[in-house]
């Protein structure tokens, strides 16, 4: 039987934090929902998660921090 995560096409995402002070906490947060995220830099974060899975944990990362901008790109 197939998990439905290894039916959903995974992509590289980029994830561009506008202030770099918040990139080790976002990396933290996305291991603790189960992802893989990748430092590139301060501020910059790639992750191959399904896009609409990540948009979701971002949701709930920008409720639970308003203050930053994080940018999402594919």
């Amino acid at each position: 039987m197939e998990s439905g995560r290894s039916r959903e096409r995974l992509l590289k995402l980029r994830l561009l934090v506008h202030d770099p002070d918040f990139t080790d906490p976002l990396a933290a947060f996305l291991r603790s929902v189960g992802q893989r995220p990748v430092l590139n830099g301060p501020g910059q974060i790639e992750v191959d998660a399904p896009s609409e899975e990540l948009d979701a944990y971002l949701r709930v990362w920008r409720v639970m921090h308003p203050e930053v901008k994080v940018e999402l790109f594919g």
